[in-house]
């Protein structure tokens, strides 16, 4: 139970009223500690503070305890911190901003490192303020990313009851780091003035991803996707992609993990911060799916678009849990939840645009399906064909308010896929609506699927004893659709027989 608490404590620092909780500390809330008894431990681009004295105390969430914790503790924090960024900086990422300006010698100046743990270096705080959290400080408006901000970080002391830094903790360090280097690309998680929140997620989920890249064995994505008891891509795939509440921006991590799966760059997450950090200087509102589809489009030489992902990602989805195939989809994906499915009684719902998707179960009959919705040529759709441990998958035209297409679902499992497409617009909600109606083979009349010659008799005795017939099969007999039965039906029929 521990191991659970520790995991998500970065994510309930601030109230509940808030829109969305976050592991970057706004400035005012979170500062430096100023230790009684202070300890450092220096390294090539960071210092440790820390504390071994129970008379250094710190007031959190209401009570006063002790941040002590001991060398060893600190050491292993400063031998984890190292190696973490040298793996960023090895695949391109940016270094974390400076926080200072060493060349001022003057003590008085607000500048001077003095007030900024001592030096230039990143300062991380070994605290009680939460598991791991960043707290941007200064700006940093060097070219080309002007928006960005130096920070430091504070990390959990697990309350001095460990030697060393636990290993189950170790995609904490990944995970704050990429919240430091994030800020060297532009710290304002709001798109519009005044909105913290309104990108916040967008962080959130990148670091997410990112603990796996750093620790590979990390199991903390992995633990969250499987819990089919919380919100998550998988439990309620009809959530968009920049949900923002119930944690959901850290199991969303998903979305990049197909991303990368999918389209194998492990740079596509980074590509997506340097075209954030240049949208940044424009000091217009972000929006994040131009940038997603921007750095799908750089991974594959513009073959691929947003809409075309995101209607992969849903296909990616499905075959989670209990319906994952061996070497197809997300590596680990048999150990996620089983990706939810809605019954298609009386289905009329809305979807959000941007990655949302409803996986429709259809029942094992022979149907027509009609699709409609009230904007033509965003939504798509497909419907799968599911044999055993394979399937086959069918596009559906979605370029017109109603769409429809027949299947024969008597021999396989067939489920309908529905998903928010992309047209660089801000987000709405669609309506959907989906009506099964019976399929009908014009000419069966026996109803075996085939139109042959025990179909022309059939129809031949219907018409000499004037057999009163159902709706459904006057539609089937009636060949010509002229709404009458008669010897011209019969002529049309032979006609149809012979031509197959």
């Amino acid at each position: 139970m521990k191991y659970l608490i520790i995991i998500l404590s970065c994510t309930f620092l601030f109230s509940e009223d808030e829109i969305y909780q976050s592991c970057i500390a706004e400035q005012n809330r979170v500062h430096r500690i100023e230790f009684l008894f202070p300890e450092i431990i220096e390294s090539e681009h960071f210092i440790i503070h820390f504390t071994q004295s129970e008379l250094d105390t710190q007031l959190t969430n209401g009570v006063w305890d002790s941040p002590k914790v001991s060398t060893s503790y600190a050491q292993s924090i400063s031998d984890l911190l190292e190696p973490t960024l040298e793996t960023y900086l090895n695949q391109g990422w940016e270094m974390p901003p400076p926080d200072c300006d060493e060349s001022i010698e003057d003590i008085n100046v607000s500048n001077h490192c003095i007030h900024f743990g001592g030096n230039a270096k990143y300062d991380v705080y070994i605290s009680n303020e939460g598991v791991g959290l960043v707290v941007p400080e200064s700006s940093y408006p060097v070219e080309p990313y002007t928006g960005g901000m130096a920070s430091y970080m504070h990390i959990s002391s697990l309350f001095n009851e460990f030697d060393e830094y636990p290993f189950w903790s170790h995609h904490v360090i990944a995970h704050e780091i990429h919240h430091a280097i994030q800020m060297r690309y532009g710290y304002s998680v709001s798109g519009t003035p005044g909105n913290y929140a309104h990108n916040a997620w967008f962080f959130e989920q990148t670091a997410t991803y990112m603990e796996n890249v750093i620790f590979p064995e990390s199991i903390h994505l992995r633990t969250m996707l499987g819990n089919c008891n919380v919100v998550t891509p998988l439990t309620y795939p009809e959530y968009h992609i920049s949900y923002t509440t119930e944690i959901y921006p850290y199991r969303s991590a998903l979305w990049q993990k197909f991303l990368v799966e999918n389209y194998n760059d492990s740079a596509i997450v980074r590509y997506q911060w340097e075209n954030y950090g240049l949208e940044m200087v424009t000091g217009n509102p972000v929006s994040l799916y131009p940038i997603y589809n921007h750095s799908v489009e750089i991974s594959t030489n513009e073959e691929i678009n947003l809409k075309k992902a995101i209607q992969d990602y849903s296909i990616w989805r499905y075959f989670t849990g209990d319906r994952a195939l061996n070497n197809e989809h997300f590596f680990e994906g048999i150990n996620y939840c089983t990706s939810k499915t809605t019954s298609i009684d009386d289905f009329s719902m809305a979807l959000s645009e941007m990655g949302s998707a409803y996986y429709i179960e259809l029942p094992n009959e022979n149907k027509h399906v009609q699709i409609n919705s009230s904007v033509p040529g965003v939504l798509t759709a497909q419907y799968l064909e599911i044999t055993n441990d394979s399937y086959n998958i069918f596009d559906i035209d979605m370029s017109t308010l109603n769409a429809e297409f027949d299947y024969n679902g008597e021999m396989n499992d067939f489920v309908l896929i529905i998903t928010s497409g992309y047209n660089g617009e801000d987000s709405q909600e669609i309506p959907i609506n989906i009506i099964l109606e019976d399929q009908f083979l014009i000419g069966d009349i026996n109803n075996d699927l085939e139109v042959n010659i025990v179909d022309i008799v059939l129809l031949v005795n219907q018409i000499l004893e004037s057999t009163e017939l159902t709706d459904e099969q006057f539609i089937i007999s009636d060949v010509n659709q002229d709404l009458q039965i008669n010897i011209l039906d019969i002529v049309l029929l032979i006609n149809l027989i012979l031509s197959n």
